[in-house]
């Protein structure tokens, strides 16, 4: 079999974000890097993230598992990492893609007590059950990453589709900014989406350069979203007030969302370019049909009841309430990513790993 390495980290990089309104789900990267254990190979080796975003999207039964993923500087100068993957760590931190950070400490659990969010561990963060109480009281949300068939597996129960919120929510409601205009966590880059700040003695400090944030305003509003392809989640994004999200096959917004790389031939033919508008007002979420084919909203009366469908065809924007699902063409939709009943739907999931027989043969 052919192990393209390559194609491997690139996969593996469209589920790493520090963006707050996407992440899942916080993991030092380090400690899943050097996880030899795992496969007996290389003493750090980057593709074993491969294997934790696989491992993850069977646990929680879906294909868009976006990991918010810590680095220690000590990974980032580790000897025994192949000159590939020092290339591809330097691009993921300047693109702010992971956070970097001098030394990750107990970083992992404080994002995670700020957010709401499940952590993935090897050791469960002994010793810090009294700073983070909820680590004793919420053992769902604590993720064992373990040996296991396809390479790994995650041992712990299925966190909430939508978490509980941390004690942080006031401070990620706010615009940060480093003194740092380059920084890629809070530098002026991040006019939109937003990291997680590090807390020192009351104070919200940047996480990679140790210094006071600046608060620059309050956020604007978002709904994060995701597109159900037969079942499975294939895709997040966020919609924010005041910005409309085209989606559709290949949107000709460059911000917009494309969705023919999950899409078979038959299907993609009946989605347009550019299918619906999506815009967040002061009074929630407005849909606007752009298609050739039309668009169907199925709106039930609750979550778990009956629901009634409204077919848009390129009409004005229609008013869509928390629960109800925009579909672009059938086991095709677009709906809100704390609707509960996506989780465990059991549609599938895609590897990262390709056709990989094992990650300790490759030296790249």
């Amino acid at each position: 079999m052919r192990f393209d390495v390559t194609q491997v980290l690139d996969a593996i990089e469209r589920h790493l974000t520090t963006e707050v309104a996407l992440a899942q789900v916080v993991v030092d990267l380090g400690q899943i890097a050097w996880f030899d254990a795992l496969d007996g190979g290389r003493p750090v080796n980057l593709l074993r993230a491969g294997l934790l975003i696989d491992a993850l999207g069977r646990h929680l039964g879906e294909d868009a598992v976006m990991l918010y993923a810590v680095a220690g500087r000590d990974l980032l100068t580790d000897a025994d990492l192949t000159s590939k993957e020092r290339m591809v760590l330097g691009r993921w931190a300047s693109d702010g893609l992971i956070e970097v950070v001098p030394v990750v400490a107990d970083r992992v659990a404080e994002v995670a007590d700020i957010t709401g969010w499940p952590v993935v561990t090897l050791d469960g963060f002994p010793g810090l059950e009294g700073r983070y109480p909820w680590l004793r009281e919420q053992p769902e949300r604590v993720l064992r990453f373990l040996p296991g068939e396809g390479g790994a597996r995650i041992h712990g129960g299925v966190p909430a589709a939508s978490p509980a919120h941390g004690p942080g929510q006031g401070l990620l409601s706010v615009v940060w900014r480093c003194p740092r205009r380059e920084c890629p966590s809070f530098g002026e880059r991040r006019a939109v989406s937003q990291a997680v700040p590090r807390m020192r003695a009351g104070v919200p400090v940047c996480p990679r350069h140790d210094e006071p944030l600046h608060n620059v305003g309050a956020k604007a509003p978002y709904v994060t979203m995701v597109l159900v392809v037969h079942g499975a989640v294939r895709e997040r994004f966020v919609v924010r007030m005041g910005r409309t999200v085209t989606v559709g096959r290949a949107p000709e917004d460059p911000h917009g969302i494309a969705i023919a790389g999950h899409l078979s031939g038959e299907i993609a033919a009946m989605i347009s370019r550019n299918h619906v508008h999506l815009d967040l007002r002061e009074d929630g979420m407005y849909v606007t049909d752009v298609s050739t084919n039309g668009t169907v909203v199925r709106s039930p009366s609750s979550p778990y009841g009956g629901a009634d469908q409204i077919h848009l065809t390129g009409g004005a924007p229609y008013h869509i309430k928390p629960w109800d699902t925009i579909e672009l063409y059938d086991g095709v939709i677009i709906c809100r990513a704390d609707q509960s009943l996506l989780r465990g739907s059991g549609g599938g999931y895609s590897s990262v790993m390709g056709d990989a027989p094992t990650i300790s043969m490759p030296q790249i």
